[in-house]
């Protein structure tokens, strides 16, 4: 009886990790200031899902949502996007300002 839990208890550790992994992680900056009315907000997600028009959608969400939150519209300043590629995960960096 030892032996069962034993085994079955490396599985489901196993399985646990494995799940950890797969489901991989998302992570932003939240909105930055980086100087007189100008913000930045960074996104990337590790996911083996993740893709660059996924992340970058929700980076300009969470942009609308704080100009919203002042009662304006996101300007955009600039954009930065790195793909998904060998050893790379998706990334994605806006610059705005709230007009």
């Amino acid at each position: 009886m030892r032996k069962e839990y034993l085994f079955f208890g490396g599985v489901l550790k196993r399985i646990f990790a494995i799940c950890a992994v797969l489901a991989g992680c998302a992570s932003t900056t939240g909105i930055v200031a980086t100087g007189k009315d100008t913000f930045m907000v960074s996104r990337e997600d590790n996911s083996p899902a993740a893709s660059l028009g996924k992340i970058k959608a929700a980076t300009f969400k969470e942009a609308g949502a704080y100009c919203a939150g002042q009662g304006k519209s996101v300007k955009t300043l600039s954009e930065t996007d790195t793909p998904r590629s060998l050893g790379q995960f998706p990334q994605t960096t806006l610059r705005f300002t709230c007009v």
